[in-house]
């Protein structure tokens, strides 16, 4: 099978259709240099995100944001596929509530990428994310506040969330 630690066990749970044990076997495969091994993590997570994963849906659409970014000036049509990609997991990932997905989300909003450049729906989905707990969304909102980007600048808005993000951080 490879080198990597993964159980017969693992391997044919996966192989049956357990979402679960589909996901860690993407992690597992992640974890290598090797490339091959990287395209079976793809293709492993792609399974578990199709039978409803969140957590796979959210760790594919972060991974291709990622790599659209790399790609973007290099190859900006190809960027273009990876960041629609991106945003097709994160927007499903996002609908289950995942926080790190809905701020993921929000960066695509803000910048135009994958979708229509919408910096009040950016804004409104890093609200989301800080009020599900996301402390980098937290810091986020403070600085939108604080700066008035897209939103009117507001000191009290500023430092409460500037507040409960550390109050997150220490948990």
């Amino acid at each position: 099978m490879s080198d990597l630690p993964i159980s017969p066990e693992l391997f044919n749970r996966a192989t049956a259709g357990n979402r679960e044990a589909q996901f860690e076997l993407a992690e597992i495969y992640m974890q290598s240099e090797n490339e091959e091994h990287v395209e079976l993590a793809e293709e492993w997570a792609l399974k578990a995100a199709q039978l409803g994963h969140v957590e796979a849906m959210y760790w594919l659409g972060e991974g291709y944001s990622f790599y659209a970014k790399e790609l973007l000036e290099e190859d900006p049509e190809e960027a273009k596929t990876y960041f629609e990609h991106a945003y097709r997991w994160l927007k499903q990932a996002s609908e289950s509530h995942h926080a790190g997905a809905i701020l993921e989300l929000a960066s695509l909003y803000r910048s135009g990428n994958g979708t229509e450049k919408d910096v009040a729906q950016s804004v409104e989905l890093v609200k989301q994310a800080a009020e599900l707990g996301e402390a980098q969304a937290m810091r986020d909102l403070a600085c939108i506040y604080e700066h008035g980007l897209g939103v009117d600048a507001d000191d009290a808005k500023a430092d409460y969330w500037n507040d409960k993000a550390h109050i997150a951080e220490e948990k």
